[in-house]
């Protein structure tokens, strides 16, 4: 009985998620962007996107492209190559019979970070939920949300269908993907925000960087630390745009490694803040961030 009202549940929650992909690719969100990594049509990858049909039309989402993904099940489709919205997601991952049976595969953990290891979502179960395509295609994917705005960050990983729990995957890829840019930035004065990195959020439980970012809206830079053992993520003076709402500039892993970081702030007079830090073929240190005013 648990069972059936499982798979009655997960399938009503991802029925509409095998849309067709886009003609000649991706929308990227404007308010949104992903760490550098292998792009190519042959290679799964994401973008940061929003959704663009449905109940979530216009929210903050995520699209993950593979062309070459086959479903398990040859009656059902893929839910690679559409957007998806993190709202969505959040719907589905708090669904009773989801949080009950499934929260290791679908589940937010201790520190605010929903890890989905939607590579998991492959077998006798997963492939006969009616109207639910084939999710096992999608990777892993963890992400937070910026206060309770309509803004996400986190990260994402190529994992193989049916690969065992916690694998740690390749073509890893930081993000941020929001709505709602704030359009009435301050011209002077400061804020600072408390505020959350997710690096190789491979598994549920995994440290979070924290730490607090301060924008000096008058001088119209950025600059703070955020942290967790073993890996610290400085911005030093990136620049704040104020008509874009955006910042750009340097980022330091470690004290040592040299990266670039860029984001917007979202919400009224500049709420909340979420961005990444890129550092190239030093993949392993890229973090997505966010958080809001304190």
């Amino acid at each position: 009985m648990k069972q059936t009202q499982l798979i009655l549940a997960l399938g009503a929650m991802f029925a509409a998620s095998a849309a067709m992909a886009l003609p000649g690719g991706f929308k990227s969100n404007p308010a949104g962007a992903t760490s550098v990594s292998d792009q190519r049509e042959a290679v799964k990858h994401i973008a940061a996107t929003v959704e663009d049909k449905g109940k979530d039309a216009g929210k903050a989402a995520i699209y993950v492209r593979d062309q070459n993904a086959k479903p398990s099940n040859p009656n059902k489709g893929l839910a690679n190559n559409t957007h998806v919205s993190f709202a969505k997601i959040d719907r589905t991952a708090n669904n009773f019979f989801v949080k009950t049976f499934a929260k290791s595969v679908l589940g937010k953990d201790k520190n605010g970070v929903t890890v989905a290891q939607l590579y998991r979502m492959k077998g006798v179960v997963w492939d006969n939920i009616p109207k639910m395509p084939d999710h096992s295609h999608l990777g892993r994917l963890s992400y937070a949300k910026a206060g309770n705005l309509d803004v996400y960050f986190g990260d994402w990983a190529s994992v193989p269908s049916g690969a065992k729990a916690n694998t740690a995957g390749t073509n890893y890829t930081v993000f941020y993907s929001g709505t709602g840019k704030t359009t009435n930035l301050p011209t002077g004065g400061k804020a600072t925000y408390a505020v959350k990195g997710i690096n190789n959020h491979v598994s549920q439980g995994t440290a979070v960087l924290t730490g607090n970012l301060t924008a000096d809206f008058g001088a119209k830079k950025l600059n703070g630390t955020i942290a967790r053992p073993g890996l610290s993520i400085a911005i030093n003076n990136a620049a704040i745009n104020t008509k874009a709402a955006s910042f750009s500039g340097a980022a330091k892993a470690n004290n040592s490694v040299n990266g670039k970081t860029h984001g917007h702030f979202f919400g009224n007079g500049g709420a909340a803040i979420a961005g990444i830090a890129d550092f190239g073929k030093n993949h392993k240190f890229n973090t997505a961030f966010g958080g809001t005013k304190k």
